[in-house]
């Protein structure tokens, strides 16, 4: 019989791909049991790391009623230690890792391919986990030519942060300095990059700022991108010195009027529901969540803060 053997380079490849190991992150409700979930999926890279959390974990209200809550509770902080330690530690995060919850462990160490790493994790939690919900995303997955799902970020960008800064350009010479390099030109929105990386919209004399917009339809989404937004704020303003110079942090959001003929009744609670909980997670974090109508009060805002 003929020996064939095959090497990696004849597999076809993402023209611009990245690579990345990923690991399982399994959540085990009842100590000393064999049930466990995965509850989320950390990849790293040569560039910086993406953590998926499971999405859906009300559905863990079918086994568990109301001792569901705790161990919602748990997984929340688990993700959020993670989270931290990985952009502290990176790798090191999953090979020794120092868990804050009981209960919490990884999976092997794998490598993957894919067009990022948020593309991998997302593809990954898809398939292996029965609390994420792959289509709660507004993504879209497709496959690229080595049989992999990915999945692509289809709108899922937000224009706010962008049409906040061409505001505050067109009425104040000299401040478009104080915004990111990707607004002032207009690219792609970041969150379709490779890597997970402190993104701040504004950063002034006075104030520091990321913008958010809470859309009615697609709450989950942008509700998951403003409390990454918070995050990267919270990062920020903890390397600020400490001393007599200090900004004030705000997340700004642009939420629909409580009259807008558009947003159902349904749709508005949802949207104060979700607030207050953005408001609550601010608040222990001890930056500032606001909420304005308008492009232009939102704009109007930044020129008053730095004019004070």
């Amino acid at each position: 019989m003929m020996e064939i053997k095959l090497e990696s380079n004849v597999f076809p490849r993402l023209r611009d791909g990245v690579r990345a190991k990923w690991a399982p992150v399994f959540f085990t409700p009842i100590s000393g049991s064999y049930e466990r979930f995965v509850v989320g999926v950390a990849a790293v890279g040569a560039n910086g790391f993406h953590l998926e959390i499971a999405n859906q974990l009300d559905r863990l209200k079918c086994f568990y009623g109301q001792d569901a809550v705790t161990a919602i509770s748990a997984i929340q902080i688990a993700g959020e230690y993670l989270e931290a330690d990985l952009a502290k530690r990176a790798m090191e995060a999953l090979t020794d890792p120092d868990p804050a919850v009981t209960g919490v462990g990884f999976g092997d160490l794998r490598e993957a391919e894919g067009r990022n790493l948020e593309a991998i994790a997302q593809s990954w939690m898809a398939a292996l986990s029965s609390l994420y919900d792959a289509q709660d995303l507004s993504l879209k997955v497709a496959h690229d030519l080595s049989g992999q799902s990915v999945v692509s970020g289809e709108g899922s960008g937000d224009r706010l942060p962008f049409m906040v800064c061409d505001y505050v350009k067109n009425h104040r010479e000299g401040f478009a300095n104080y915004f990111s390099v990707d607004l002032r030109d207009g690219k792609q929105r970041r969150m379709k990059g490779s890597s997970h990386k402190v993104i701040i919209d504004f950063s002034g004399s006075k104030l520091v700022a990321n913008f958010g917009t809470l859309k009615a339809g697609s709450l989950t989404g942008s509700v998951n991108l403003i409390k990454r937004r918070l995050w990267d704020l919270k990062v920020e303003r903890d390397r600020e010195p400490n001393g007599s110079f200090s900004r004030k942090h705000e997340m700004i959001l642009q939420r629909p009027a409580k009259d807008d003929p558009q947003v159902t009744e349904k749709q508005q609670a949802n949207l104060d529901e979700a607030f207050e909980a953005l408001e609550h997670q601010a608040d222990q974090e001890e930056l500032r969540l606001r909420a304005l109508g308008s492009v232009q009060l939102i704009g109007e805002h930044i020129l008053a803060a730095e004019a004070a």
